[in-house]
């Protein structure tokens, strides 16, 4: 795509104004009372050229967009009260092109409804001053012309600076997204180097023993088969407090499952521990059956809590947080 610079937009917006009031500075000599004329054409200049040239932002403050509504009405009334309409020629009649560049101008810089409403208020005035059919022969159809493509600009403009926004925040979105997959999938693979290097002081004795351990071990490659199944399906669920009161609960005989979905991915670090810490309080009371610890995505909890017994349909414990 062709990129055009403001300043070369804004130079030739500038000529294409300054024009016009040259042809009114021409035909000064054609009006009644040249001071009157020479008024109107320095309030068009205050009007138009502040509303090509400065404010950066694309949409015009209201009240230069009210000054420039102002101008509509004000510059055709000094003009026509000083020019017959017999005499008058294109060069006299500059402000009708003149005030449509403002118009324009207006439109583009995202005031439509002013920049419609002074270019009606010319047009009523110049008809009114000329009647209809010679009204059109200085310049009407043209004027009017030249809003409407300032008014098409600056839909064109809106639009472009809407699907730039959305294209800006999708490219956001894709890279936090981004971001947050590599950490979760860094902190994964931190997680099960930790979770394996704890385990191979206890797979040597299982290699060095072909299998063959006693009572005590076969519990200790139980817990660690129990917490490597943890660290790989329950990642989000585990701190030192959940780890902890998990371990004392299989060793009390409870069968402990972790499952973690997501439900902790987007909330707060503080408030995750707070959740956690309960938890684990909640399963430090457990001594029998089973305790499934979750965090499901798309509900209104984070964690669920659910502690049952073989044989009893009612859950012993049942915790939303």
């Amino acid at each position: 795509m062709i990129r055009i610079p403001r300043w070369l937009v804004a130079g030739l917006a500038t000529l294409f104004a300054l024009f016009h009031a040259a042809l009114g500075i021409w035909s000064l000599g054609s009006y009644e009372e040249p001071g009157l004329a020479a008024t109107a054409i320095v309030i068009y200049l205050a009007a138009v050229l502040p509303s090509i040239i400065l404010y950066r932002p694309e949409k015009l403050p209201i009240e230069q967009a009210l000054f420039n509504f102002a101008a509509a009405v004000l510059v055709p009334l000094l003009i026509n009260s000083q020019l017959d309409p017999d005499q008058a020629d294109v060069y006299s009649t500059w402000y009708v092109i003149g005030i449509a560049t403002l118009m324009a101008t207006t439109a583009v810089r995202q005031q439509i409804v002013l920049a419609w409403a002074g270019t009606l208020v010319m047009v009523g005035q110049v008809f009114a001053w000329r009647g209809f059919i010679d009204g059109l022969q200085v310049g009407l159809t043209g004027a009017v012309m030249l809003v409407f493509a300032g008014h098409t600009i600056s839909i064109g403009l809106q639009r472009a600076y809407r699907d730039t926004m959305e294209f800006t925040q999708e490219a956001i979105e894709i890279r936090s997204q981004q971001a947050s997959n590599a950490a979760a999938s860094e902190e994964r693979s931190q997680r099960l180097e930790n979770a394996m290097r704890g385990a191979l002081p206890m797979l040597t004795i299982i290699q060095n023993q072909h299998g063959a351990l006693d009572d005590n071990q076969k519990l200790e490659a139980k817990l660690l088969e129990a917490s490597l199944r943890d660290e790989i399906r329950g990642t989000g669920l585990i701190n030192p407090y959940v780890r902890e009161s998990v371990k004392l609960a299989r060793l009390r005989g409870v069968e402990v499952i972790l499952l973690d979905e997501g439900g902790l991915d987007h909330v707060e670090q503080g408030h995750k521990q707070e959740i956690l810490f309960k938890a684990s309080e909640a399963i430090s009371r457990i001594h029998s059956g089973r305790v499934t610890l979750r965090a499901p995505a798309g509900e209104s909890w984070c964690v669920t809590l659910v502690a049952t017994r073989p044989g009893i349909a009612k859950p012993d414990l049942w915790l939303k947080f």
